[in-house]
């Protein structure tokens, strides 16, 4: 084998090293902290994503107003509302298991902690 093919074949060999190593780099595996899942609920213009959701007691549910405008966010029995501004979030712990319905104007959406 000539000098050129080695060369040819030993940088292919080390890119695709590289490039396995790169898609087993996950940054979310080095982050410390617990395992909890993310649940993210969007408040859209035309309604929340998802408007239905089932969270394990113990979960904290973030809402991202993504609206463009601001936003009032309230769930009764669980925290009072929340003044949301365009592209700003606000999270909360669910510990006590129950069905709980989240709004803002003209927006409602069904939250289930089991």
């Amino acid at each position: 084998m000539a000098a050129n093919e080695k060369v040819f074949w030993y940088s292919l060999l080390a890119s695709f090293i590289v490039i396995l190593m790169l898609g087993f780099a996950n940054p979310a595996m080095f982050a410390q902290g617990s395992n909890e899942t993310a649940y993210v609920i969007k408040i859209k213009s035309f309604g929340f994503v998802p408007t239905f959701m089932v969270v394990n007691s113990g979960s904290t549910v973030t809402w991202a107003n993504q609206a463009g405008t601001a936003q009032l966010l309230s769930m009764e029995n669980a925290f009072s509302p929340q003044m949301l501004g365009p592209g700003m979030n606000w999270s909360y712990r669910f510990n006590r298991p129950g069905m709980y319905e989240y709004r803002t104007t003209g927006l409602v959406g069904i939250l289930v902690v089991d």
